[in-house]
């Protein structure tokens, strides 16, 4: 599993979004770095990853309400 996956799994996990539909970027940071998979991964190629999630693989319904 990438770490791009590990993102997008936790994106898509409804506790990790507010209830306006908005992303609670720290509850993904945690399910990141908890994940079993990311311990493959470095510290620095974990925080790489989450600060360069592109916008267009955020799941529609938390770009609505990003401000």
């Amino acid at each position: 599993m990438t770490l791009k996956e590990i993102i997008i799994e936790a994106l898509h996990d409804p506790q990790n979004r507010n209830e306006d539909g908005s992303v609670k970027w720290n509850w993904v940071d945690s399910d990141l770095w908890l994940h079993p998979m990311s311990k493959k991964f470095s510290d620095k190629e974990k925080m790489d990853a989450l600060d360069n999630f592109p916008d267009s693989e955020v799941p529609v319904w938390a770009l609505l309400h990003q401000g």
